[in-house]
């Protein structure tokens, strides 16, 4: 029987591998893990909460108003654009384990050791929980080596490094264990109602989370109908299964985390009717698929079932949320499109990363877009049933996120999470390939594949070797990183906090370090809900100073909070915006504002209070919290 590779049986073998010791990988192993996992990245998180991006920012702003007593059902982030507030899309669902981790660790270490205990555990525990589930899986398909090699591979990958690294609480790493589920289940070869089942439920629970694996869960639907279109009965199982288990798990979640009063409101970045309504369809399908079994209906008779229903499940979507064909960012102006969402590093492509920062796009989006190519190499060339079908399971969900990923980096983010894998199998292949007779180039280009889908091995040709320990991640800010630390110095952020409490203006990455480390309410912060801020402070940002004081005056701002690391610059030939160049010093201050000097020497912001009506005390204010 010939390995993976089509090599030739162990008798026709030579000389072992040195990594073919057990030994000799678990150290391989822990020494990329830690590269993941260092414990001096422990202290920016317990001594300051220094968290890494502005979404694990406001997810833990939402986990403390949970816990200090806010409503379960009311999402408002209160101290965003006051009195009303702006509204949540994000899920309970992940609130929900991470004030249950606080308050467990809180008697023990107090609450705010709990909250850092918190930021660096959870993404740890879900990191073990995306490696059993990988273990087992490439286990029982590969062997032991590519099991382990998997956990070599993935400390490697630009997309791990970004969402397992200590103090991630966003979404995206328990997206990424739904979707290695969801394609692990899936990839049954006899194709088994109970393994549909699984893979729709977690599809379901994915959904419920966010849209962001939306792609994924499509594209496995598209996967399992075409089984059935093709194969009949033999494949009516695994559809029944997967359509029942979507449908079933995201209609009680969704009312579990969405507040009765809106179970009839359409929205196009949550889980809501429109998104309901397409999973009924599959268990639609899914149903129709059994009643075909036993009535021995055809392939144009399945072909006929799979177009009305789809037809039925394309109008209904129409007649209730058209405007979601558009995309979760439907109704966004072109000011806060152009100014905000496009400069932030997901929403960019990869000729756009490629031009500006190619050693960012290498070793970012390469390894995703090689995976893709190697699985459906593999699943044109494998034989044997079981791993031919695991190879076409994941060629048809890796390659929507890679494609999403060259026209906007956070297809990244569902499309990582088969890197690990499709490395591990690469990489166990060129070890074999060491050991066996053949051409030295065939076994060069077997190591090539494996060390391309390592973002490591991108960095080692395209930046300097300072940046393998740390290669640049992409992340939700629009920011650069280096400029994003010094504009979130703790330091600065306790002296902001002695200060009376009130509404502060600001750019739009400086709010969830304001709503975490402080009292004050904000304008505007990276949220895609809160248009009326982020407009808000594009203008105060880039326009004079009389747009600067309508601005302040329209949304009853108290301060005025600037970072000279990341300030908005004038393309050439055109005057700094106002804002930059009172920042800088090189304008006095006007008369209705008032420099404070409350920032530590050296701090990269700069504050002032906002005088009005000819005063400069502020009023009292109910921020809502």
């Amino acid at each position: 029987m010939t390995s993976l590779a089509g090599t030739p049986p162990r008798r026709a073998q030579v000389d072992r591998s040195p990594f073919e010791s057990p030994a000799l990988l678990v150290v391989l192993v822990l020494v990329a893990l830690f590269g993941l996992y260092d414990p001096r990245n422990l202290a920016p998180i317990f001594d300051h909460l220094r968290l890494p991006d502005t979404d694990d920012m406001m997810r833990l702003v939402g986990v403390r108003d949970l816990l200090a007593g806010q409503g379960w059902f009311d999402a408002v982030q209160h101290r965003m654009l006051p009195p009303a507030g702006i509204p949540s899309h994000w899920s309970r669902l992940i609130d929900l384990p991470i004030a249950t981790l606080i308050l467990a660790f809180t008697p023990i270490l107090g609450r705010a050791a709990a909250e850092g205990a918190t930021a660096a555990l959870w993404p740890v525990l879900l990191f073990v929980l995306y490696s059993v589930l990988a273990g087992f899986g490439m286990r029982r398909l590969f062997g032991w080596r590519t099991a382990l090699l998997v956990l070599f591979v993935a400390p490697q990958t630009a997309v791990f490094m970004n969402v397992f690294q200590f103090g991630r609480i966003d979404h995206h790493n328990a997206q990424l264990c739904a979707v290695l589920a969801i394609a692990l289940a899936l990839a049954d070869p006899a194709r088994r109602l109970q393994r549909g089942l699984l893979a729709g439920a977690v599809a379901g629970l994915s959904l419920a989370i966010g849209l962001e694996t939306l792609p994924v869960i499509a594209a496995a639907g598209l996967l399992v109908l075409a089984d059935w279109v093709r194969d009949g009965e033999r494949a009516a199982g695994l559809l029944a299964g997967y359509g029942f288990g979507l449908f079933g798990a995201s209609l009680p979640l969704f009312g579990l985390q969405t507040a009765p009063d809106l179970w009839g409101v359409p929205v196009c970045d949550a889980l809501s009717p429109p998104w309901l309504l397409l999973a009924a369809g599959a268990a639609t399908v899914g149903g129709a698929a059994l009643v075909a079994g036993q009535r021995a209906v055809g392939r144009t008779g399945r072909c006929l079932v799979t177009g009305l229903v789809g037809a039925g499940m394309a109008a209904g979507f129409l007649r209730i949320a058209p405007s979601c064909l558009s995309g979760p960012f439907t109704g966004m102006d072109d000011l806060v499109r152009t100014s905000w969402l496009d400069q932030v590093d997901e929403m960019r492509s990869f000729p756009h990363f490629l031009r500006s920062e190619p050693d960012v796009a290498l070793s970012n989006i390469m390894p995703i877009l090689v995976a893709a190519l190697y699985a459906v190499a593999m699943a044109l060339r494998e034989r044997a049933p079981d791993r031919r079908r695991f190879f076409i399971v994941v060629a048809a969900l890796i390659v929507p996120g890679a494609l999403i990923a060259l026209g906007q980096a956070r297809g990244m983010y569902v499309a990582g999470a088969f890197v690990p894998l499709l490395g591990a199998i690469a990489l166990d292949r060129a070890i074999t390939a060491l050991r066996m007779p053949g051409s030295g180039l065939h076994r060069l280009a077997l190591v090539v594949l494996a060390m391309a889908m390592l973002s490591k091995a991108w960095v080692l040709v395209t930046a300097p070797p300072a940046r393998l320990l740390a290669p640049a991640t992409i992340g939700s800010q629009s920011v650069p990183v280096s400029n994003w630390r010094a504009c979130t110095a703790p330091a600065a952020y306790a002296a902001l906090d002695r200060l009376p409490p009130g509404i502060v203006l600001g750019s739009i990455d400086l709010g969830p370090p304001l709503l975490l480390m402080t009292h004050h309410a904000v304008v505007a912060a990276p949220y895609h809900r809160n248009l009326v801020g982020m407009r808000a402070a594009i203008e105060a940002a880039e326009g004079s100073e009389a747009t600067l004081r309508r601005v302040t005056l329209a949304r009853g701002a108290d301060y005025l909070l600037l970072c000279t690391a990341a300030l908005d610059r004038a393309d050439a030939g055109r005057p700094e915006p106002f804002v930059t160049d009172l920042a800088l010093g090189t304008v006095p201050s006007p008369d209705w504002l008032t420099p404070l000097a409350a920032l530590p020497d050296g701090s990269a912001l700069r504050i002032w209070r906002i005088r009005r009506d000819g005063s400069d005390t502020l009023r009292p204010r109910s921020n809502g919290s």
